[in-house]
């Protein structure tokens, strides 16, 4: 346990809760730390303070964006982890880990926002080809969309368009031949 955690521990046991000011004195690495710390000694309230400290704080940290994240995951606030996790990956930049596209893609799933899901699943896709766990939400999406994807080896043959003008042309002309044949002309 860091010293924040020791802190905040020390702090809630006479009833108060740290400062943004207090917590400012800490770096977004120290105050992730303190937050998993926190977790693993099941004291989610504090954890949760940290969390909004360290996002009032440090709004664009990648450490903090991460952690909260998760923490938003853990108490399912789907709407809010996937906002995080969107914020994450812009600040991550072309950085990005394929980690965090499939818990953004997973916060989807969860918020039932399924057709966004596998478009950010597509993108990991184009970004991550061999990643196994993006292939994985990549097959549980396509299963709850009743989408059927096919390998490109076993694409079906294009069809022809039975409406477009040249085919509808083209058996006009095929309907009026017999009839002038009929007719003797």
């Amino acid at each position: 346990m860091n010293r924040l955690s020791k802190e905040t521990i020390k702090q809630a046991t006479i009833g108060k809760l740290m400062t943004t000011t207090q917590v400012s004195s800490y770096s977004p690495q120290e105050i992730r730390e303190a937050i998993s710390g926190l977790v693993a000694e099941h004291k989610t309230i504090l954890a949760e303070a940290l969390v909004e400290a360290g996002l009032a704080l440090y709004p664009e940290s990648e450490d903090i964006l991460a952690i909260a994240s998760l923490m938003a995951m853990q108490r399912q606030d789907w709407g809010q982890a996937s906002s995080l996790l969107r914020t994450l990956i812009e600040q991550q930049g072309v950085n990005a880990t394929p980690y965090s596209y499939i818990m953004l893609i997973r916060a989807l799933r969860c918020n039932l926002e399924h057709a966004e899901a596998l478009s950010i699943c597509i993108d990991a896709h184009e970004r991550f080809p061999n990643q196994p766990d993006v292939d994985a939400e990549f097959q549980v999406l396509t299963s709850i969309l009743g989408l059927r994807p096919y390998p490109e080896e076993e694409l079906p043959a294009e069809e022809e368009d039975v409406l477009s003008p040249s085919v509808i042309s083209n058996s006009e002309k095929v309907d009026k031949t017999p009839e002038v044949e009929a007719s003797g002309k």
